[in-house]
């Protein structure tokens, strides 16, 4: 893209090219995802806790109670790994383990809602940044783009799942051989 003025104005005149349009959703949607990372581990770093815990807190608070198991379906983590992360919470005062009513024999983590609330000001100002993104929209507008959103979000699904299993890694993604990717000394 030329920096010429005239040029500027001229490729600003005529709509983008739908390859164009995709083009900077992709890259805005990367940004969108990058800050959210970053936003997760000051926030992590702010509470002395890992970035990943906190955003299984947060898997917690969107889907509600649900087993370890369950927890580490979602994040593709170990359960051995999910355990330690609820003792952490846990001893944070973020979830409880509580008996499954349906099944004893099952363990429900449960959010405390009484002391999420002393974190809740630490999201305020993302909170407000985001509320005032959205006044600049109508509802339909808002409408098309949450629609968008969970179409986004359901069809990640599938590709995370794939990444995880091994089972479609092209052979230049491939993990580097024990020399490759190290730094030299």
């Amino acid at each position: 893209m030329s920096t010429d003025p005239v040029s500027l104005a001229a490729q600003q005149a005529r709509p983008p090219s739908r390859a164009d349009l995709l083009l900077a959703l992709g890259r805005a949607m990367r940004l969108v995802s990058a800050q959210s990372v970053m936003f997760s581990q000051a926030v992590a770093d702010h509470l002395a806790m890992s970035s990943t815990d906190i955003e299984a807190l947060d898997y917690l608070l969107l889907h509600g109670p649900m087993t370890a198991g369950r927890l580490a379906e979602l994040t593709g983590l170990t359960t051995g790994a999910i355990t330690g992360m609820v003792d952490r919470l846990e001893r944070a005062g973020f979830v409880q383990r509580a008996r499954d009513p349906h099944d004893r024999r099952r363990v429900i983590v449960e959010p405390i809602e009484a002391h999420l609330a002393r974190i809740a000001p630490i999201y305020e100002p993302m909170s407000r940044a985001f509320d005032e993104v959205c006044a600049g929209y109508d509802d339909a507008s808002l409408a098309l783009v949450l629609d968008f959103l969970n179409r986004a979000v359901e069809a990640g699904h599938e590709p995370i799942t794939l990444l995880r299993s091994g089972a479609a890694l092209p052979a230049a993604t491939a993990s580097p051989s024990e020399d490759e990717g190290r730094p030299t000394e």
